[in-house]
């Protein structure tokens, strides 16, 4: 267990970092900088062997615990309140962009896991979702850490173009504008301040529809355990759900019937957001410069233009459903 520590500790540090800057810019949020800072750290003062080990220890088992303890941020009843149409609307958004991610990075030249995880991020949560979809996957680091880094750079700039493109298209219908912010940006943070920009009531509803998305979470998980569990002959291979998903649904499910209080709720979250963003900065520590910019503008395209895909395809949506 002393192996681990040296790199445990680096993760911590530039994850304490990123925390401290995600407040002073709550914009790029947190996720952004550990990403970013990870790389760079990664590359530079981390990229000794000795911190491997407690890298892949803080990618991995940090990681799977962060994703438990988040579920207890997650309110089941926002189903019932944003109603069954809205849900419907997100079921078939998720698996819209998950599909044209895998077939569009397919086209590129992109492997299948790298596909995926794009189409993962943009569909549900940005980086926690790629964290929770990659081990399923048992997806190598450079495949998580540039489209972790790519969603959460269109998410930033996304944030900014929504709210207007919700006043210019949906003229500010507080509902369907809220859809739009909660359909279309990766990350919590990103919703929140995005919908702020409208108004509260926005943001509320931007919420709202952004967790029912965080719902597929544990969908996808199951669905590419099972894909993963058939292929390459393995068709007898037992199917099993991830541990981290079952705690992730369960601490869901007591938070939102008041079993835990609310104060434990709210330790048990905060902390497993600082986790998340520890694992996080481990799987840019993971990424080398020379793959980054061997895939790096290829894969921003890639981001770039199924982002407006998704956008476009959620605007239809929003069109028909509400």
């Amino acid at each position: 267990m002393r192996g681990v520590f040296k790199g445990i500790i680096a993760c911590v540090v530039v994850a304490l970092f990123s925390l401290f800057l995600g407040r002073i810019f709550p914009s790029p949020g947190a996720d952004t900088f550990a990403i970013l800072f990870g790389i760079l750290a990664g590359n530079t003062v981390a990229r000794e062997d000795s911190f491997q080990p407690g890298i892949k220890f803080s990618e991995q088992k940090i990681l799977a615990l962060a994703i438990a303890l988040l579920g207890v941020g997650l309110n089941m009843h926002a189903l019932i309140e944003i109603g069954f149409k809205g849900a419907v609307m997100i079921v078939i958004l998720v698996s819209f962009v998950v599909v044209v991610n895998y077939l569009i990075g397919r086209l590129l030249g992109f492997s299948r896991n790298f596909s995926i995880l794009m189409g993962t991020g943009n569909a549900v949560c940005g980086s926690s979702a790629i964290a929770a979809v990659a081990p399923v996957l048992k997806a190598h680091e450079d495949e998580v850490g540039i489209p972790v880094a790519v969603v959460n750079l269109i998410g930033t700039v996304l944030m900014f173009l929504l709210p207007v493109l919700a006043l210019k298209v949906l003229h500010y219908d507080v509902v369907k504008s809220g859809a739009l912010i909660g359909g279309g940006l990766q990350s919590v943070g990103q919703v929140v301040v995005a919908g702020s920009f409208l108004s509260l009531d926005a943001a509320r509803f931007a919420i709202l529809f952004k967790m029912v998305r965080i719902l597929m979470i544990g969908v996808l998980v199951v669905v590419f355990s099972y894909i993963s569990g058939q292929g390459e002959g393995a068709s007898v291979k037992r199917f099993s759900v991830p541990w981290f998903i079952i705690g992730f649904f369960a601490l869901s499910v007591l938070a939102s019937w008041g079993v835990i209080p609310v104060a434990v709720a709210g330790f048990i979250k905060a902390a497993g957001e600082y986790l998340l963003v520890v694992a996080i900065t481990a799987i840019g520590m993971r990424v080398k410069f020379s793959e980054l910019l061997k895939e790096g503008p290829k894969a921003l395209l890639f981001g770039t233009v199924t982002a407006m895909l998704q956008i476009a395809f959620l605007i239809i949506l929003i069109r028909v459903f509400l």
